[in-house]
C-alpha cells in the first residue's frame, strides 16, 4: 500500500432539526449530531433516538457525547487491533455507552432502556479513518473524483421496520466497523434516517450528489458561514420532506 500523508487536516460541520411531528406535537428532537478534536483525532458521531422511548432525545446525547470521547482517545488501540479483535472492539464501545447510560438514567429515576438510540460515528487521525454503524441512517464517503459511495447502509432489526439500538442484547455483536487509509478520500457524511428520505437512494444504495457538493463546501467555507448553509439545506430542503427529525455530519478532508 502507497505511503500515506500524515499532515491531511479536516473540517467538520454538524446540524439537526426536529422533524414536521415532533414540531407538531411540541416533543423535543431525538436526533443529535456532534464533533470533537483532541489527541490528533477529529471524530464526527450522530445518535437517533427510538421515538417510543421516554428520554431518548437524552440518550442520543449521552451516546454522541461518549463515543466521541471514547473514539479520540482509544483511537490508535482500536486502529492497532480492528483486524484481530472486532468483536472486542465494539464491546468496547458500546460498554461506554452502556456504562454512560447507567450513570444517566440513575439521575433520573429511570431505566437505561429509556435512552435508547442508534450510533453512527467516523473518526480521522494521521491519514487514516475508522468508522462505526449500529442501525438506520448511512454513511458515506466521497474520493477526489467526487465519487460518492455508502460506506455503510442502514441496518433494521427485528421486526423489518424496526432498528437496532445500543440497549439492545445484541448490540455490540451488530456494531459494524470499518478501518481504512486516506488516499484520495475528499471526505465522509453521517445522516439520521430522516435525512436518509432525501439524501440517500435505497433502491441504488447511493448516496445523493448533494453530499459531495457540502462536503466541499465545507472544505472551503469559513466554519460559521457553512453552520449556516448546512442548517438552512437541513431545514428548508430536507426536513421539510419527511415526519422524522433529520440530523447530518461532515467531515472534510482538506488537500495539503
Amino acid at each position: 500500500m502507497p505511503e500515506i500523508p500524515v499532515d491531511l487536516r479536516c473540517k467538520t460541520a454538524c446540524a439537526f432539526v426536529a422533524g414536521r411531528e415532533h414540531l407538531k406535537t411540541q416533543t423535543p428532537c431525538q436526533d443529535y449530531v456532534a464533533a470533537r478534536e483532541s489527541n490528533e483525532v477529529t471524530c464526527i458521531s450522530l445518535a437517533n433516538g427510538a421515538d417510543s422511548r421516554a428520554s431518548s432525545e437524552i440518550g442520543a446525547r449521552v451516546a454522541v457525547t461518549a463515543t466521541l470521547a471514547f473514539v479520540c482517545k482509544n483511537f490508535e488501540s482500536l486502529w492497532q487491533n480492528m483486524d484481530k479483535h472486532n468483536a472486542k472492539a465494539a464491546q468496547r464501545l458500546v460498554n461506554r455507552c452502556l456504562d454512560a447510560f447507567r450513570r444517566k438514567s440513575a439521575k433520573l429515576g429511570g431505566e437505561i432502556n429509556d435512552l435508547a438510540c442508534s450510533l453512527s460515528f467516523v473518526a480521522y487521525s494521521r491519514g487514516r479513518y475508522l468508522a462505526g454503524h449500529l442501525g438506520d441512517g448511512v454513511i458515506a464517503s466521497a474520493d477526489a473524483d467526487g465519487h460518492l459511495q455508502a460506506l455503510s447502509h442502514p441496518e433494521n432489526g427485528e421486526p423489518a421496520n424496526s432498528t437496532l439500538f445500543l440497549t439492545d442484547h445484541k448490540a455490540a455483536s451488530r456494531l459494524r466497523l470499518y478501518r481504512g487509509q486516506i488516499e484520495a478520500t475528499t471526505g465522509f457524511a453521517i445522516m439520521s434516517e430522516g435525512t436518509a428520505e432525501s439524501l440517500y437512494d435505497k433502491a441504488s444504495g447511493a448516496p445523493a450528489p448533494a453530499i459531495q457538493k457540502l462536503l466541499e463546501l465545507n472544505a472551503t467555507l469559513p466554519r460559521k458561514k457553512m453552520k449556516e448553509v448546512l442548517a438552512d439545506n437541513l431545514q428548508q430542503s430536507i426536513a421539510s420532506k419527511t415526519e422524522d427529525d433529520c440530523s447530518l455530519g461532515f467531515l472534510s478532508i482538506l488537500k495539503p
